[in-house]
Order: structure tokens, then C-alpha cells, then sequence
């Protein structure tokens, strides 16, 4: 099932763009207020995301609905401030940690996370840690009892995700433009429009 994915930048909704091994956007000149209605839902705080600098308390408070939240949290220790303001399920991206240990530290907060892998052709991480073979990460993850990741699709590509590692973990794939094509490993799809 795809399902719509939104963005917020300063309380705007904007468009996240992937160009030159960095993140961008495009404003879409309207007021961001998330839809409330969809059963599952994914938000990326582009301030977070961009500039460290997220306003997680755009989003409302307690969501009744499986919402996913990436704020670009840059320190794993961070996470326990997204944890509190209680906005969703926290995304921790790996985009940005340095390394196994940083995530760990993080994980000494809570288990019950989702992780963000960026994906072009490849994994996009500022940290050689991740940036290994997806499969190789997926089972790394795993042995850390993390089993809620969600792929972003940079570029329109994403990755071959055997049947036998999928089969440990809840998948989602998340695309920064409107593409319907659903891995079989995918559980479902998410589209920034």
C-alpha cells in the first residue's frame, strides 16, 4: 500500500530534494498542517534534517495513528527529547551518526525505534560503519533487535533485500517523489508529494 509522506520546514510545507550528496527543498508556499486522517504516516522535520535544528512540536501531540518522525537526529543521545515530546515513532537516520557505538548509545534509550537508512545506489552515511552492503547492515541491525527500518529512496532506485533477511524485519520504502513500484520486501511505500 503507498501512503503519503509529508515534509515541514518552519511550519511551511515543503518538498525534500536529494542533489549533489546533500538535502535541499522546495517550498510549496502553503501553511503545513499534517493530515491527521491516514492510518500510517511518515514526517521529516527538514529543519531537523538540514540545519539540526527540528521543531518537533509542529506535529501533534500523542498520535493515535502509526506515525514514523525523522527529526535528522545528528547525536544518538538526542533521541530521548523526540521520545518525550511523544510526536510518533522515532526515525533515528543513520545519515549522520558516527558509527555502531553512537547508535548503541542511543539504543541505551529505547529499543522501540524505527531506523532510517539513506539509499541512492548505495547507502548514504557521513560514517563508514553503515556505509557497507545493505544486507550486511540489515543483519547488524538485527542483532540490536532492530527490526523497524525504513529505506529512503533518494534517487528512485532502491535496494535488493533478499526474502531470507526481509523476513526478520517490518520494511518500509519511502521515496522523495511520487513512485508507486513496491519491492516485495517493502510491508508499504511511502511518497513525499
Amino acid at each position: 500500500m503507498v501512503h503519503l509522506a509529508e515534509a515541514y520546514f518552519n511550519d511551511k510545507k515543503v518538498k525534500p530534494i536529494w542533489s549533489d550528496g546533500k538535502f535541499s527543498i522546495e517550498d510549496k508556499n502553503t501553511k503545513f498542517e499534517p493530515l491527521e486522517s491516514a492510518k500510517v504516516q511518515l514526517f521529516w522535520d527538514m529543519g531537523g534534517i538540514i540545519k539540526n535544528r527540528p521543531s518537533i512540536y509542529t506535529l501533534p501531540s500523542n498520535p493515535e495513528n502509526e506515525v514514523f518522525v525523522d527529526s535528522g537526529l545528528i547525536w544518538g543521545e538526542d533521541i530521548i527529547d523526540l521520545i518525550l515530546a511523544d510526536r510518533g515513532k522515532v526515525v533515528l537516520p543513520l545519515r549522520n551518526l558516527q558509527g555502531f557505538k553512537e547508535l548503541e548509545d542511543a539504543l541505551n534509550f529505547t529499543e522501540d525505534i524505527a531506523i532510517g537508512i539513506d539509499w541512492s545506489d548505495k547507502i548514504e552515511a557521513k560514517h563508514e560503519d553503515f556505509r557497507i552492503d545493505i544486507v550486511d547492515l540489515l543483519h547488524q541491525l538485527i542483532k540490536r533487535n532492530q527490526v523497524t527500518i525504513i529505506v529512503y529512496s533518494l534517487t528512485g532506485e532502491y535496494p535488493y533485500i533478499p526474502a531470507g533477511t526481509s523476513s526478520n524485519l517490518k520494511l518500509y520504502l519511502a521515496y522523495l517523489f511520487n513512485k508507486n513500484t513496491q519491492p516485495s520486501w517493502a510491508n508499504e511505500v511511502f511518497h513525499f508529494e
